[in-house]
């Protein structure tokens, strides 16, 4: 088991405030500033791979920390919007080495709800991420 990093997208507005299309909203400013806090918050960590939602807000979130690490970043539709909680917790589950995920906030509170009930120690870091160890596959499906 490895250590994942549970990471919901930084502030990018509100969607009525982008006149694009939801998927192509930008970070804000404030996001950026998340982001950058996120990086230097994971400054010292081992991290192998940085996985994102395709969303732009995703990608932008951990553009810092991927800039910092020399780590491209994945894009992966199971952490998308419309994502289902099965299929992301099957992507952690099947992880091998020490990983970001990021993903929008409904999807990773369900996540680390699903850790939590699981009896998986989730430990916050700051406002947009939480630590963890990777589920065994047992865990990733409701009792």
């Amino acid at each position: 088991m490895g250590r994942i990093y549970l990471v919901r997208e930084a502030d990018a507005g509100g969607r009525l405030s982008w006149p694009g299309p939801d998927r192509l909203r930008p970070l804000t400013s404030r996001g950026w500033s998340q982001a950058q806090d996120l990086a230097l918050r994971l400054d010292g960590s081992v991290i192998d791979r940085i996985v994102a939602s395709p969303w732009l807000r995703c990608q932008q979130t951990v553009l810092p920390l991927a800039e910092r690490r020399s780590l491209p970043i994945e894009s992966e539709p199971a952490l998308g919007v419309i994502a289902s909680v099965d299929r992301a917790m099957a992507l952690i589950a099947a992880a091998q080495e020490a990983t970001v995920y990021c993903g929008h906030p409904e999807l990773l509170y369900a996540i680390v709800e699903r850790l939590r009930l699981a009896g998986e120690k989730v430990r916050p870091l700051c406002a947009l991420a939480w630590a963890a160890l990777t589920p065994p596959a047992a865990a990733v499906a409701l009792p």
